[in-house]
């Protein structure tokens, strides 16, 4: 996954509050259905994903890809 869409996903969950909820709610499915394509391997990270809100969301997500870049 690219930072790009890392920050699109983020910058899209910050403006867009019914969309941050499903991300919040259901990581996988949210991201599913604006249509972000993912490998399996990312599909399996995002259904991992429990967080209470945008900011541990994104702390979580930016540090499980960062690590995986460095790999």
């Amino acid at each position: 996954m690219s930072w790009k869409i890392i920050n699109t996903i983020l910058g899209l969950a910050s403006v867009d509050q019914t969309f941050c909820r499903e991300l919040l709610e259901n990581p996988l499915q949210a991201v599913q259905s604006k249509q972000f394509e993912l490998t399996a391997a990312e599909e399996e990270i995002f259904k991992q994903i429990s967080a209470r809100d945008l900011t541990e969301f994104s702390q979580i997500l930016l540090t499980h890809f960062a690590s995986k870049k460095k790999e």
